[in-house]
């Protein structure tokens, strides 16, 4: 089946990585479904893709992730449409850089329906439709954060991001004989709006050679999936700081964790 005939559907498409993974996408022949919570940026992205369609379907339908109702609502638009999915991209999240005890629950839960429960429901819904095609590949974008010492006002990011991480390892492994990929996707600091969103100002003082482009990100991780890889951290200089923390002691890291934290604690 050739790409034509297929369809991705991106969570947080709305801007940034998803953004950039809904081009990528367009660019190798895919139909689109993409949904986010920003309607306005969803009909502007499919109008712009549209004017360089080959005879390709954009879908939108915008949606809230921490709702639960929200992806069986997804499932059934594709399903009223009779859209399948060939592919599936999880990209929608944010960070909350407030101190872990200073965040209200109902604040921890909606990050958590967001990043775990939306994402693992998703691949649920949608992964029965793959394995009757016996085609299928999907995208987790998770991060470089589980591979880095912690950073302060972290929360609840790096671990939910290991989650992604082992739960695309787990899916990759169990349905890679039936042609179906699951790729965790690894990028560092990203030019996008996340840090911005996230109240995060700081991080744009970062050296311009950490940084990589929300576009390289996305061609990156669609080479990963279509060559049936489970994991790809983006970028040789992130690729090196992931080896780094494996090789140094555990003590070390959370020494160099403990200092960073310290040193941007207000005085």
């Amino acid at each position: 089946m050739s790409d034509q005939n297929k369809t991705v559907l991106i969570t947080g498409a709305s801007a940034g990585i998803g953004k950039s993974f809904a081009e990528v996408f367009f660019k190798k022949g895919f139909n689109l479904v993409l949904t986010a919570r920003r309607a306005d940026r969803l009909d502007a992205l499919r109008t712009d893709l549209l004017n360089s369609s080959n005879g390709q379907k954009i879908y939108v339908f915008p949606a809230d992730l921490s709702d639960g109702d929200a992806p069986k609502q997804i499932f059934n638009f594709c399903k009223e449409k009779n859209i399948h999915i060939d592919a599936l991209v999880n990209n929608a999240g944010y960070g909350n850089p407030k101190a872990f005890e200073k965040i209200k629950w109902d604040d921890h839960s909606n990050f958590i329906q967001v990043m775990i429960n939306s994402v693992t429901e998703m691949i649920h819904i949608f992964l029965p439709g793959m394995i009757e095609k016996q085609y299928g590949r999907i995208i987790n974008v998770a991060s470089l954060a589980p591979y880095i010492p912690p950073a302060d006002r972290g929360g609840l990011y790096s671990p939910v991001k290991i989650y992604q991480i082992k739960l695309s390892e787990g899916i990759h492994f169990e349905y890679m004989d039936q042609n179906i990929y699951c790729t965790a996707v690894c990028p560092g600091l990203t030019r996008s709006e996340f840090h911005i969103a996230a109240d995060m100002p700081e991080v744009a003082n970062t050296p311009d050679f950490l940084w990589m482009t929300s576009e390289k990100v996305a061609e990156q991780g669609y080479s990963a999936v279509m060559n049936g890889k489970s994991l790809v951290i983006n970028g040789w200089l992130n690729k090196c700081f992931a080896l780094i923390s494996i090789l140094i002691p555990m003590i070390l890291t959370k020494r160099i964790g403990r200092y960073l934290i310290k040193k941007r604690m207000p005085k």
